[in-house]
């Protein structure tokens, strides 16, 4: 009897340490996750991949390189500008309307509408 007793009183207290446990990690994941959302770093990474998808979609909205920019920021703004002269054949950057010609070349039309090779 009192071995009986006694197992179920073990079993109980093992219940209960499982249990609290279980709460305490679980409540340290959704804190962790609110944390993660509340970060000033995630919402700016989020607003520059939507930043960079509008002007990865249209070639006519202009890139501007500031003298100040990051090298990572110049590599990025390079990266998509090179992508839309391939995949639209035209980009503008700098408030220049670029063009990709048949072979590859990139030009500008000058004020007399002839070809700018760069």
């Amino acid at each position: 009897m009192i071995i009986i007793i006694s197992s179920i009183i073990i079993f109980i207290f093992i219940g209960i340490m499982i249990f609290s446990t279980n709460k305490k990690s679980q409540s340290r994941l959704v804190i962790r996750f609110k944390n993660r959302f509340k970060d000033k770093n995630h919402h700016r990474e989020k607003l520059k991949l939507l930043v960079s998808d509008s002007l990865m979609n249209d070639p006519e909205s202009n890139i501007k390189i500031y003298s100040w920019d990051s090298e990572s920021d110049l590599r990025e703004k390079a990266d998509i500008h090179r992508a839309r002269l391939h995949r639209y054949g035209r980009s503008k950057m700098n408030g220049k309307m670029l063009f990709m010609g048949p072979k590859g070349g990139v030009y500008l039309f000058t004020q007399s509408g002839n070809r700018k090779y760069l």
